[in-house]
């Protein structure tokens, strides 16, 4: 991974390379799972600020609600996050 993509939302990075609609079909072979609500305010927005276009955004809302995996609530201490 390089140093510019650690501990930041990588989204923008994903709108600049991989635009295709094959890209999208493609990203559901490596998701492992969403980070939980309180994980995501520890990770930056983008790119030196840069951040996805709502557009692209939507898109891949659109590609992804089938499979991704919906966080209900917090589990407490009995959580396990694979990697």
């Amino acid at each position: 991974i390089p140093t510019q993509a650690l501990n930041i939302d990588c989204t923008v990075f994903f709108e600049m390379y991989h635009v295709s609609r094959q890209s999208f079909l493609y990203l559901k072979s490596f998701y492992i799972g969403e980070l939980a609500p309180e994980d995501l305010t520890k990770l930056r927005n983008g790119a030196e600020n840069i951040e996805a276009s709502e557009g692209f955004l939507q898109s891949l809302r659109s590609y992804t609600t089938e499979w991704r995996v919906q966080i209900r609530e917090t589990q407490g201490d009995k959580v396990h996050k694979s990697l």
